[in-house]
């Protein structure tokens, strides 16, 4: 490249990063959503350090190394825990920090992009696909759901592999193979899509290679990325306990059958995007269903046009590729997502399916330069406020995304933290109703049974609770979730009036959760209530190490000093809450004069006996 090209793309570098800032810009003041919360927030490995051999033996999306071998996501990705770690130690836990590093992967995948088109295709018209990449509002959530970063870093890897393989091929230059192999591993490593390189790199061989070897040499390059390829799967196996992710009751004929609707349904979203939102999408109830039908047909008729009328080799390519980027997401081979949909999962396809369009587009200039010109300006600006809008509403805060799922799209997916929020708000009935939505769609889930037992005993309908909990036991749960079962059994059986049994169930709550602040709360009350005043204060205290700020604590251990007669001590622990607290929560207000009261009575108590 001489000097002219060099400041050329140097030029088109910044354009491009100045175009996705300020479509994003709303998600610098973003906040974690969703499963940001349990997988990041409050996930305590983030926040410790660890080996580099404890990632490796970490499986993606458990939060509790102690639920490692019991629960399985089916997911194995430990680079990404990796970049969360990275993360922490940069900006600490701070979702602003966090959704940063998600929007610089952007644009640098786009850097990396827009070289790879460039190699394919006139360079403005590369330049034009890669804005529409940039822009594209289906991206959203691979850059504004800071947990789904692993497509961003899985695409940035298989690209640039891709890319150093076929100019180390080309070139003879086993130095930039090793690279290509080192970024593959990354890829394989950051997410299953990263599996892909090879067939791609086959793919390119058989239709652009410049000088064509013995296919015996071709494979024998090959080796080293398939040895990669097995040390994955033996780590995965040895990690998830299993080498797929785990079947769902389709039938292998079933899922077939429905790819090509798949497939439609995600082209759809690419060339069509209106209303994106966090889709949950199930198989149609039966075969026959037309638009499935249809699908498959279409299917059919495609691959066939495809083999007899298509001669463009570069637009070959672009068709093919997007199908082997978008098979991990077919369900052909089982994944672990509950839906057959997600805008996350066509960040990589969509990068290759692109570069048809870009053979499209140029064709229309040549055709219509200044119309053609015009409606790709359009087609920008759409993009560009459409993300900027879905930035500023959907993947802002996690009650907007909620809300908006729920009562917007009827994504019942989302219901129970509807009724968690409806909880939160008082609004008991509407919660209720959430609740058993949520129990009636995913009757497996078990935390949906947890927080509905929660809201009958808040609403003095403690045999209920105990009941749905009881109906709840069976499920699996993770550590925390047997911790919140626990501890809701308890509230449940102190609420009968069986403060005995009562008692082991907070014990137990504790064990399973023993950083969960509100669990020693309810274990010091009710060590409280049963006269137990020594073991209330070491539960509270436990508590306090946890959570110095909480309100609950504060107001159990208060109450705890004032049955011991400890009223200084009572005080002291009300006086260092923060000064709105005490002045705004009427139950610290009413802590505050019984200590002051004991307190007085103790000293005229006092008086009088010297006397």
């Amino acid at each position: 490249m001489n000097k002219k090209d060099i400041l050329s793309l140097i030029c088109k570098y910044i354009l491009i990063a100045i175009l996705i800032v300020a479509a994003y810009f709303p998600t610098f003041s973003g906040e974690f959503i969703y499963d940001d919360n349990d997988l990041i927030k409050n996930n305590p490995f983030i926040r410790e350090s660890h080996s580099i051999e404890t990632y490796f033996s970490q499986e993606d999306g458990i939060a509790d190394k102690r639920d490692l071998g019991e629960y399985h996501s089916g997911y194995y990705r430990p680079l990404i825990n990796m970049t969360y770690r990275l993360d922490y130690k940069i900006w600490g836990m701070n979702a602003s920090g966090f959704r940063i590093t998600n929007l610089i992967l952007h644009i640098l995948c786009c850097f990396v992009i827009l070289n790879f088109y460039s190699l394919l295709m006139d360079r403005q018209i590369a330049f034009w696909i890669t804005i529409i990449f940039a822009l594209h509002p289906v991206n959203t959530e691979s850059v504004s759901f800071i947990v789904s970063r692993n497509n961003i870093i899985v695409t940035l890897f298989v690209v640039s592999s891709f890319l150093f393989y076929i100019i180390g091929w080309e070139r003879k230059n086993y130095l930039i193979y090793i690279v290509s192999l080192f970024l593959f591993a990354g890829a394989v490593f950051s997410k299953e899509f990263g599996l892909m390189v090879i067939p791609l790199i086959f793919l390119y061989q058989r239709i652009f290679a410049k000088k064509r070897y013995r296919l015996s040499k071709e494979i024998i390059s090959y080796i080293p990325f398939i040895m990669i390829t097995l040390l994955y799967f033996l780590l995965r196996k040895e990690v998830t306990d299993s080498l797929l992710t785990p079947s769902n009751i389709e039938s292998i004929w079933s899922r077939i059958y429905f790819a090509p609707y798949i497939i439609f349904y995600n082209m759809k979203l690419i060339f069509i995007p209106y209303k994106l939102h966090i889709f949950y999408l199930d198989y149609p109830a039966n075969i026959f269903i037309w638009h499935s039908t249809i699908s498959f047909l279409l299917f059919l008729l495609a691959c066939f046009t495809l083999w007899k009328i298509i001669t463009n080799r570069l637009l070959i390519f672009s068709i093919i590729a997007f199908l082997i980027c978008i098979f991990p997401a077919l369900n052909i081979i089982p994944h672990s997502s509950i839906s057959l949909i997600a805008m996350r999962w066509l960040y990589l396809p969509m990068c290759f399916l692109l570069i048809g369009v870009g053979i499209l587009i140029q064709k229309a200039i040549i055709a219509r330069r200044n119309l053609a010109l015009s409606m790709l300006i359009v087609v920008v600006a759409y993009f560009g406020i459409y993300t900027y809008i879905l930035n500023g509403g959907l993947w802002h805060d996690n009650d907007t995304l909620i809300k908006q799922e729920v009562l917007g799209f009827d994504n019942y997916l989302f219901a129970s933290d509807m009724a968690e929020i409806y909880f939160n708000d008082k609004e008991y009935q509407e919660a209720e109703r959430y609740f058993k939505i949520a129990i009636g769609k995913f009757p497996y889930q078990a935390f949906s049974y947890i927080n509905l037992s929660a809201l009958l005993t808040e609403t003095e309908r403690p045999n209920e609770a105990i009941i749905l909990l009881n109906k709840a036991k069976a499920l699996v749960m993770t550590h925390h979730e047997k911790g919140e079962w626990y501890n809701n059994m308890g509230a449940a059986l102190f609420k009968v009036g069986d403060n005995e049994e009562g008692l082991k169930y907070f014990k137990k709550a504790v064990i399973y959760a023993p950083n969960e602040p509100i669990f020693w709360a309810n274990l010091g009350g009710a060590y409280g209530m049963t006269g137990d005043y020594q073991n209330s204060v070491v539960a509270l205290k436990t508590g306090f190490e946890i959570s110095p700020e909480s309100v609950q604590l504060s107001a159990n251990l208060a109450m705890t000093y004032i049955n011991m007669e400890k009223y200084k001590d009572a005080i002291s622990v009300l006086e260092s809450l923060p000064v709105n607290e005490r002045k705004e929560n009427c139950e610290v207000l009413r802590l505050i004069r019984m200590a002051r009261e004991g307190l007085q009575n103790k000293a005229s108590d006092l008086d009088i006996s010297k006397k």
